[in-house]
């Protein structure tokens, strides 16, 4: 489904409406021509009304996604956590809390009562 492009608010009239009015803005200010079929179509039109000068198509814009609020609702916000993956290491999933923890506390290991070990002879006693 991340393939599939959703075009259902493009089908309400009164968004269309007002994406054909920002089309022709956007054609007169930038010599930019918009397709509808165009799948990156949303991401465009923020980028032109982020860019302009025209208060007329700052206007149209923050009308579209008002209309969009109210067919979709609000858009989810997305957290650093939920946006990171989870990492495998030898196909086993890594808990990287314990990791972040153990660096910010900088502890170091040990070392007394191990012997210090090369090409399998030990070197010295600690």
């Amino acid at each position: 489904m991340s393939n599939v492009t959703d075009h259902r608010w493009l089908m309400q009239y009164n968004i269309v409406n007002l994406v054909n009015q920002c089309r022709r803005l956007i054609r007169a200010e930038f010599d930019a021509n918009l397709s509808l079929t165009d799948p990156e179509l949303r991401h465009k039109l923020a980028h032109f009304a982020g860019r302009t000068r025209s208060q007329g198509m700052q206007r149209l814009y923050g009308e579209i996604q008002l209309a969009l609020i109210e067919l979709e609702g609000p858009d989810e916000l997305v957290t650093p956590e939920e946006v990171q993956p989870t990492r495998y290491y030898r196909g086993q999933p890594v808990d990287l809390s314990e990791h972040r923890a153990s660096k910010n506390e900088k502890k170091e290991p040990s070392k007394a009562g191990k012997p210090l070990m090369y090409r399998g002879r030990v070197v010295a006693q600690n």
